[in-house]
């Protein structure tokens, strides 16, 4: 990000994490020796800035970071994680896989986020005065499954923002039909591709009204969601589908 950003990465458990504070509200600098980080000197976390995390399949968000400045988007800092694997730590239960040669989803979501919520949230922000005024989980396809179940499971994030998510997942609109919030949103933003549905995968053509059921779920709840449907198919664009999101849920 150049000089907009100073950022400082560690790795926990197998995620890499990079945390993209804008350098204008950094901190004074700190010492941050512990394992698996840099030993250079990195910012305080700015105190009452929002605090986004993100979950990533390549990268380190910067391209994410950039296309919300871009649009507008207030200041915040930029938490994206990169997984020890994708399609087992960000899925709620086992699953067979799309195709015929593809490995099962192993669901290890609830190991993610308790990784999360004990490990890296503490890294991020352990030396703040205070906790973010917003936190925000974010992410796109599979990722964008794990931050809507997320909002079943933890009262650590306020808003939640699913770009492209895979709420195709089997059992999953169920299941948030019979659960309660563990903390309800103060807002919610769900896309997806005006084409996703056109697949041969009997599974991820359930994707549209998978989404219209949650979206439905959390209107009916009372929390303020937004619904945006972006040309083509899930692979056009992701970035700025998730940048979009990530605006939106922060202007709320």
């Amino acid at each position: 990000m150049g000089s907009e950003d100073i950022v400082r990465e560690f790795t926990v458990c197998g995620n890499r994490v990079a945390v993209h504070t804008p350098a204008h509200c950094a901190g004074e600098a700190r010492p941050d020796a512990g394992e698996g980080r840099s030993s250079e000197a990195n910012p305080a976390l700015p105190d009452g800035l929002p605090v986004v995390y993100l979950h990533v399949h390549d990268g380190d968000g910067s391209e994410v970071r950039c296309l919300c400045r871009e649009l507008g988007c207030r200041d915040f800092v930029l938490t994206a994680i990169l997984p020890r694997c994708w399609n087992d730590d960000l899925t709620p239960w086992e699953c067979p896989g799309l195709f015929a040669d593809d490995a099962p989803f192993a669901g290890k979501a609830a190991e993610q986020l308790r990784l999360l919520e004990s490990e890296i949230i503490p890294r991020v922000e352990g030396d703040a005065p205070r906790k973010p005024e917003q936190r925000l989980l974010a992410g796109y396809s599979l990722a964008g499954l794990f931050a809507t179940w997320a909002c079943f499971n933890s009262a650590a994030f306020g808003r939640v923002a699913s770009a492209s998510g895979s709420l195709w997942y089997p059992d999953f609109t169920g299941y948030a039909a019979a659960n309660e919030f563990a903390r309800k949103p103060a807002c919610a933003y769900f896309s997806l591709g005006s084409k996703e549905a056109r697949t041969p995968s009997r599974l991820l053509r359930n994707v549209a009204q998978g989404t219209r059921d949650v979206v439905e779920l959390f209107e009916a709840r009372g929390v303020p969601t937004t619904f945006e449907q972006n040309p083509g198919n899930h692979f056009k664009e992701p970035a700025l589908r998730m940048a979009k999101g990530i605006a939106w849920a922060l202007s709320k």
